[in-house]
């Protein structure tokens, strides 16, 4: 049962890689929006990513979407080119603190969203983890004063509700497709999405009044926050349910005050770190409860005669937030339940 749990770990890992990219990227992102306008931000951004996915994987990507129907990719990809678009957009419209606790909501509406789409019981477990990391959310950024809620923040939380559908939505794809293509297929569909809404919503971009420090981010955004994170949070859906890839990216606010702190100078007030400290101790909490549970049903499974234990396995499947089982055995049971 340990070596099964422990198993788990590198992918928690990887989505950890993943906030920290993120918490960078968004502490810097507005430097870039000094010289380009958000939604060309997104076009270079998506594009240059596209370009270097194309380059790499590009063959192997199209091979393996010939092989599948578009709804086992679509819904993911166009999740994740809106919540990008918001969230971009709306840290040109409000606070980065308030975009960070709205963008961070995933936790509250993937499980809700997960148990509707793949018609599993809702982790009622994990409502007390859910709500502290909520609370402390709102201490940190907040950060001793109160958040507003304008069309900045209402495209924030709707940045966080399509989220929640890429990571659930992208965790159904998985089923069929590899990480690097469900990556790939995001990164070409926000690219196309940013695109038709520059072009219909900002005016041209003047590649000439662009400054060499925005150059800078965009390359560190496209190449690491997109290329790298994209791949990291897909890898992670492979073996680890949303719920738990929702909760873990919960952290993200508190990488992003600390880059903010040491790269724009931003402080946080004594109810930001305890605010910090309640999501910490919340995800690690979940993560490892979540663990536990799925590595007892592990452990049943191996000491169970085969016919039960298939059976048993496609149960919790249903009965527990998408226990993490290894991605063959969730496609062998994806096809038994099709079946």
């Amino acid at each position: 049962m340990a070596r099964r749990s422990s198993a788990r770990w590198p992918f928690v890992a990887c989505v950890v890689l993943q906030t920290v990219i993120f918490g960078s990227g968004s502490a810097i992102t507005k430097l870039a929006y000094e010289s380009i306008t958000p939604l060309w931000c997104l076009v270079v951004r998506f594009g240059l990513a596209a370009l270097v996915f194309g380059l790499f994987l590009g063959p192997r990507i199209v091979r393996q979407l010939r092989s599948v129907c578009v709804r086992d990719w679509l819904p993911a990809a166009l999740c994740m080119a809106l919540s990008f678009i918001t969230c971009n957009v709306a840290l040109d419209l409000t606070t980065a603190t308030n975009v960070g606790f709205l963008v961070a909501l995933p936790v509250v509406f993937a499980p809700l969203l997960s148990s509707i789409v793949n018609r599993s019981r809702y982790p009622f477990a994990f409502l007390p983890f859910q709500g502290a990391v909520v609370a402390g959310l709102y201490l940190l950024c907040a950060n001793g004063g109160a958040p507003s809620f304008g069309w900045g923040e209402a495209l924030a939380l709707l940045s966080s509700m399509t989220l929640a559908g890429a990571l659930v939505f992208g965790e159904r794809g998985l089923e069929r497709l590899d990480a690097a293509t469900i990556a790939g297929t995001q990164i070409g569909a926000s690219f196309v999405i940013a695109l038709i809404c520059a072009l219909a919503f900002e005016p041209p971009m003047d590649v000439a009044s662009v400054q060499p420090m925005a150059w800078g981010v965009i390359a560190f955004l496209a190449l690491l926050s997109t290329c790298l994170t994209f791949f990291l949070q897909n890898v992670a859906l492979s073996a680890l349910p949303s719920s738990t890839v929702s909760l873990l990216l919960t952290g993200e606010p508190v990488f992003t005050a600390l880059f903010s702190f040491v790269i724009l100078g931003e402080t946080l007030s004594m109810t930001g770190l305890a605010g910090a400290a309640v999501i910490v101790a919340g995800v690690v909490a979940a993560t490892w409860l979540e663990g536990r549970r799925a590595a007892d049903v592990d452990d049943r499974l191996a000491h169970a005669p085969a016919s039960e234990a298939h059976a048993e396995a496609a149960s919790k499947a249903v009965e527990l937030p998408q226990v993490a089982l290894p991605l063959p055995e969730r496609r062998s049971l994806a096809a038994d339940r099709t079946a």
